[in-house]
């Protein structure tokens, strides 16, 4: 049986960014629910919407402060419930993102684990006697000192490995994981669809709090290998406990984010028997240079690394590392030129691999990065480590550009958006792109209706072909009668019983010429109208050139 995510289009939104209702500089659920109308239009099927709950702010959401209720500066649960409905009459699925790795100092529940040893909630948390210096080598990565915290009021230190407002809860107390779950069961029996997990391979640390041994990476690392502090093994007992719940409440997804960049982790957090989390971010391709060869070779990886049955995602960008079209931007004097090609082949990399794809609001107008000054900083990773701008996060969550009005369209209010506006806004925003056949944003909504419209490219088997250097080419296929193929009716069923669908894709900023087995038809085309044939043999293409064919018939 195939579940809504495997089918799904994801949308990530983070909330302070997106969309400003009342005018105060930041972005808000009401923000978010007056723009369902664009994102049905866009095609997507379901939203993540970074952290809202209520929260003292220190990062900005993921210090959470209270599980159940809405920051103010969000709205409130009527807010959420109407987001909520009207999303759901919109066909559109919501994912919240669940931040339990810690608290914020400020949660009811560390306020009284710090104030005695004595305290019932004081095991919910991780503690060491001040024994005068920190028990071992473990960074709070978001202010580069100890990741142990004194709290005079015990004598202790407390764990928190990105700032010491962000306390760290000991996942083997069965009453903290207990009072997590029915977190959990609170926001489904409200119609959440599903949770992404912050950091989600963090959960459980080293029991004897062994030292981290050196790395020679910075980032995300910051020179440590975390093998103690992250990404134990006894975390895959917690994630089975997650699903157990999940899946007491129906057709509900758990997506987890993995410490790192190791796809051997990501695929093992799925479980032997699928009984952990439904999927688990490969982050692999956030870090690819522009090359049809390494992300070739990323995917084949993570499709190769995955247990029988478990369902791969891709994502190109999120909040937390610069955005893509930034990352693959053009130089020189045919830069735009080559910055917009390369941006329209991530698209359809991107929503025609086998998997879930997983969309960063403003991808699909090309938002960039923007140097930001000093004095607009709020990241507290980009504050601690200024004036080394590639570690900072706020220039890829800075406002969605709406339309070249003041704000690009994010607020209308009298104060300014809590984050400088990109300067692009004003020729790059959805307004101009909406009008324009053209544009990128129409692109995605050609790619995304085409892969709604095809069933191959939602659920079909892929196999990747050698076109030549700097082409990324690949099939997608299903046997006659549609639907997920059985073992006996696989890739390997003949050519001419299965439908298949040909995705060609130029990375090149120059012309290239392949040569091609089967004739086809044009499904959609960079640089072809829908229904252009072509025979079997030589084929030339365009620079960053997409072709999306149906080809065998």
């Amino acid at each position: 049986m195939r579940h809504w995510w495997e089918d799904a289009v994801f949308y990530q939104i983070y909330p302070r960014s997106f969309a400003d209702s009342d005018g105060d500089g930041i972005g808000d659920l009401a923000g978010i629910r007056a723009k369902l109308g664009y994102l049905s239009g866009l095609g997507v099927d379901a939203l993540w919407i970074s952290p809202f709950f209520k929260s003292p702010m220190k990062d900005f959401g993921y210090d959470v402060s209270d599980y159940r209720d809405v920051d103010p500066i969000f709205g409130d649960l009527d807010d959420l419930k109407g987001l909520l409905a009207d999303a759901r009459g919109r066909g559109i699925r919501v994912v919240l993102d669940l931040v339990v790795n810690h608290s914020s100092d400020e949660h009811p529940w560390f306020a009284e684990a710090r104030s005695s040893r004595e305290s019932p909630k004081h095991g919910w948390y991780l503690w060491v006697p001040d024994a005068g210096r920190p028990p071992n080598n473990w960074k709070a990565i978001f202010e580069l000192g100890s990741a142990w915290h004194l709290n005079p009021a015990t004598g202790e230190r407390y764990l928190g490995t990105f700032t010491g407002h962000q306390p760290e809860f000991d996942w083997r107390n069965p009453e903290l994981r207990e009072a997590i779950y029915d977190v959990m069961r609170y926001w489904f029996d409200l119609g959440v669809d599903g949770f992404r997990l912050d950091v989600a391979t963090a959960y459980i640390k080293d029991a004897e709090l062994r030292s981290n041994p050196p790395s020679l990476r910075a980032n995300p690392d910051f020179f440590q290998r975390h093998i103690y502090d992250r990404n134990r093994p006894e975390v895959h007992g917690i994630f089975r406990e997650m699903r157990a719940v999940a899946d007491l409440a129906g057709e509900r997804v758990l997506i987890g984010e993995t410490h790192g960049q190791d796809p051997v982790l990501a695929a093992s957090c799925h479980g032997a028997n699928r009984d952990e989390l439904h999927m688990a971010f490969n982050f692999e391709f956030l870090n690819k240079p522009w090359s049809a060869r390494a992300f070739r070779e990323s995917a084949e990886r993570w499709y190769a690394l995955l247990p029988p049955g478990a369902w791969p995602n891709f994502t190109l960008s999120n909040h937390d590392q610069p955005r893509h079209a930034w990352r693959y931007r053009g130089r020189g004097p045919r830069a735009e030129k080559i910055t917009g090609g390369r941006a329209a082949v991530a698209a359809a990399m991107l929503l025609t691999l086998r998997g879930s794809p997983f969309l960063y609001y403003g991808e699909e107008i090309g938002m960039g990065c923007c140097a930001l000054p000093r004095s607009a900083l709020r990241d507290p990773l980009g504050i601690a480590t200024w004036p080394l701008r590639s570690l900072g996060r706020d220039p890829e969550r800075t406002p969605m550009q709406w339309s070249s009005e003041s704000a690009a369209g994010f607020s209308r209010g009298p104060r300014e958006p809590w984050l400088p506006v990109n300067a692009d806004y004003r020729s790059r925003n959805v307004a101009a792109q909406e009008a324009d056949p053209s544009s990128l944003l129409s692109w995605y909504k050609a790619l995304i209706a085409l892969r709604r419209s095809r069933e191959e490219l939602r659920s079909g088997d892929i196999r990747f072909l050698d076109l030549g250097r700097g082409i990324l080419a690949y099939e997608r296929s299903l046997p006659p009668g549609g639907g997920e193929p059985e073992p006996s009716q696989g890739p390997d069923l003949p050519a001419d019983q299965r439908r298949r669908v040909l995705v060609i894709l130029n990375f090149a900023s120059r012309g290239r010429k392949v040569e091609l087995e089967d004739s086809g038809v044009v499904l959609l085309g960079s640089g072809r109208p829908r229904g252009d044939a072509f025979g079997g043999g030589p084929l030339e293409l365009g620079a960053n050139e997409v072709v999306v064919a149906e080809i065998g018939e």
